[in-house]
């Protein structure tokens, strides 16, 4: 099992307010899995890809990830397995509007010291697998909004993670940039990459092979 979550709950201060977003959510997925968690807006799928992808902890509850205990490791322990082994794809795209294609898709190595010859080919790799090679020169304001996704994409493979986590990724295209990112991830995890995808779409579940609901707090 690639990662294993038990009885995490997360709650936050709304002034002198409690609210509690997760209540006890389980989940598991094998390497290889793409998984979708749907769940409307405020149901607390994203906090809990930000809880799986080290970005945010759980009040109570187990991870474990790649058979680590993620809560129980160091912020520098579980920044070095966001650098190596975990690949992150948001809905803004958060691209640097001053960097071209390549050196976007380059910037996780800032954090991992991959030498450079292995760092240069990766990326080059990347840029192959989500067919942007004519463009890699090019910079964001240059792009439109797909490319920039396929960038994002292109960004979290680059490191040739364990694990894909995309939250959103469709969320700012239209719908044929849409279906052509949906048909990347389903490529992608043919060749076995594991993916865990949240949306608010059921047309954007449909790409994965199992999906999952986020409701009151648990996943059902």
């Amino acid at each position: 099992m690639l990662l294993e979550a038990k009885k995490i709950r997360k709650s936050y201060l709304l002034g002198d307010n409690t609210i509690s977003i997760l209540r006890g959510v389980d989940l598991t997925v094998a390497e290889g899995e793409f998984v979708s968690i749907m769940g409307t807006s405020g149901s607390g799928k994203s906090t809990l890809l930000y809880i799986l992808g080290g970005l945010d902890t759980p009040d109570q509850g187990e991870y474990f990830f790649n058979e680590r205990n993620m809560l129980a490791l160091s912020d520098q322990d579980r920044s070095w397995i966001r650098a190596h082994w975990l690949g992150f794809v948001f809905q803004t795209f958060d691209l640097l509007s001053e960097l071209d294609v390549v050196e976007n898709i380059s910037l996780p190595f800032l954090y991992n010291k991959t030498d450079s010859e292995q760092r240069d080919r990766q990326v080059m790799e990347a840029v192959e697998k989500v067919g942007l090679a004519h463009r890699r020169a090019h910079r964001p304001t240059e792009l439109s909004g797909g490319e920039m996704q396929r960038v994002a994409i292109a960004r979290a493979l680059a490191i040739n993670p364990k694990l894909i986590l995309a939250d959103e990724p469709t969320g700012n295209l239209d719908s044929r940039s849409s279906f052509d990112i949906l048909n990347l991830f389903s490529e992608l995890h043919k060749t076995g990459t594991t993916i865990i995808m949240v949306t608010h779409d059921k047309n954007v579940a449909a790409f994965s092979e199992r999906t999952l609901n986020m409701a009151d707090g648990y996943l059902k």
